[in-house]
């Protein structure tokens, strides 16, 4: 009798540990899918702001963080009027490969709004410094705000 306990209780243990394996299996290959219009709505819904933001054409994207049509699939960005740093950046790279490359551009155009704000709006280089710079699968958000923890939570509530 306490055999058949013991092989039933084994069994059970096997049969959890596989359910168990098969969860996290699953959720490590999970595919993220972002509509970056949609993402970039919310965080500009957030209030975390102070600064008008307007959408900023791809050509000027393309410019200022010196990305490439080969980099980049699909992306969204939106600027303050200069007189913040603030600014979104949503993208899609085609290939995962690009986003070192992605990164370090970003992570350029950080220093260089820095240098640039340093001189006459030194308040900014603290929102600067406190960018958020995250990769969600084949996606690079990029943000600058008034209130990074806001951004950070519906960015985490929105690819949960």
């Amino acid at each position: 009798m306490k055999k058949k306990i013991a092989i039933i209780i084994i069994i059970i243990a096997i049969i959890v540990i596989a359910v168990l394996a098969m969860i996290i299996v699953k959720n490590n290959n999970k595919t993220i899918q972002i509509n970056i219009e949609d993402l970039a709505s919310k965080i500009l819904q957030s209030g975390a702001f102070e600064d008008e933001l307007i959408k900023v054409d791809s050509e000027m994207i393309l410019k200022d963080y010196n990305f490439t049509a080969d980099e980049v699939e699909e992306f969204v960005s939106y600027q303050g009027s200069g007189a913040t740093s603030e600014e979104i950046v949503i993208l899609k790279v085609k290939d995962k490969s690009n986003l070192n490359s992605i990164k370090d551009k970003i992570n350029a155009r950080i220093e260089e709004r820095k240098e640039a704000f340093q001189s006459y709006l030194p308040k900014e280089v603290g929102k600067i410094d406190n960018n958020i710079l995250r990769v969600e699968g084949n996606y690079v958000i990029f943000c600058v705000s008034n209130d990074s923890s806001k951004v950070n939570q519906i960015i985490n509530d929105y690819v949960k």
